[in-house]
């Protein structure tokens, strides 16, 4: 059977897996603030190139493919080509830069595959720079609903959530990040929120979950009520430290975006009517995955 590493860049955050008997492995989870750095300097920070080469050649494998997102996407032509021969000198490696419909059709993969479930399912793929949206029925997308905007723009907007402790009316700032979404047409009443770790963001906070009531999927094991959602989010943005958070957890640079992210989020809860969330850790890896294997990548 095949062996080989993945590696997603995505604007905020960069992950490396192991693909090995039939198993996908989290080899490693980073912060790089490309966006954020990119819209300062107007081009990939050099700090930003060494980390991330030192990234990818300390996960590489014989086998190894990289994809880069959406901060990639909004690179000049110029910009793209001396990215691409760049990277291709200092890892030895191809860079692949996926569309937004190539995240969708991989990450929704991962979403849906072997679930049971007869309503619509929305899922929400959440970065840095970009928030992807699909409705799915019987497993097939029957919408998508892309935006060009992330957890970076949020926080752009309200500066304030990446401090201590957040002070501007939580639904004020639900409603200004709701301009920022292309609607889509269709409802939904589960919402699966893929793309990040959205897990990691529960654990950590020890908030509440439950068990998925709705199907049995490993990667989607737990589910959780929009009131209590609510309720966890208002905590988390004004009764919680974020200093403190950040200090205990060694990863800054995730929980300074993660205020940014739950707007995202309740936005998209909002406008789609949802009335569960089904946090997750997928990835566009496993529909990757699925590609490598049969060669079509």
């Amino acid at each position: 059977m095949k062996k080989f590493v993945i590696i997603e860049i995505g604007s905020t955050t960069s992950k490396a897996y192991l693909y090995e008997n039939n198993e996908v492995i989290d080899l490693e989870r980073r912060t790089i603030e490309l966006k954020n750095h990119y819209k300062v300097e107007n081009k990939i920070a050099d700090n930003d190139k060494k980390e991330l080469f030192d990234f990818v050649n300390s996960n590489k494998i014989k086998n190894t493919y990289v994809f880069g997102t959406s901060i990639f996407r909004n690179l000049t032509d110029e910009q793209k080509n001396t990215w691409l021969e760049e990277f291709k000198s200092e890892t030895g490696l191809d860079f692949t830069i996926v569309t937004p419909d190539m995240e969708n059709e991989f990450t929704v993969y991962g979403a849906v595959a072997n679930i049971d479930y007869n309503g619509k399912i929305a899922v929400m793929i959440g970065g840095g720079g970009s928030t992807e949206l699909s409705i799915v029925k019987n497993g097939q997308i029957i919408e998508k609903a892309n935006s060009s905007f992330g957890a970076m723009d949020t926080t752009d907007m309200f500066p304030e959530l990446r401090t201590d402790k957040a002070s501007t009316d939580y639904d004020q700032m639900v409603e200004e990040t709701k301009k920022l979404v292309n609607i889509p047409k269709n409802k939904a009443d589960l919402l699966i929120l893929a793309g990040g770790d959205y897990i990691y963001y529960y654990e950590e906070l020890e908030y509440p979950v439950e068990s998925n009531k709705f199907y049995e999927n490993p990667l989607q094991p737990y589910c959780l009520d929009i009131k209590t959602m609510d309720i966890l989010d208002r905590r988390f943005f004004y009764e919680t430290s974020l200093d403190e958070v950040c200090e205990r957890t060694n990863n800054d640079g995730w929980w300074r975006g993660a205020r940014g992210m739950r707007l995202c989020v309740k936005a998209l809860v909002d406008i789609l009517d949802a009335k569960y969330i089904i946090p997750t850790r997928i990835s566009m890896v496993y529909g990757l995955v699925e590609k490598i294997k049969n060669n079509k990548i």
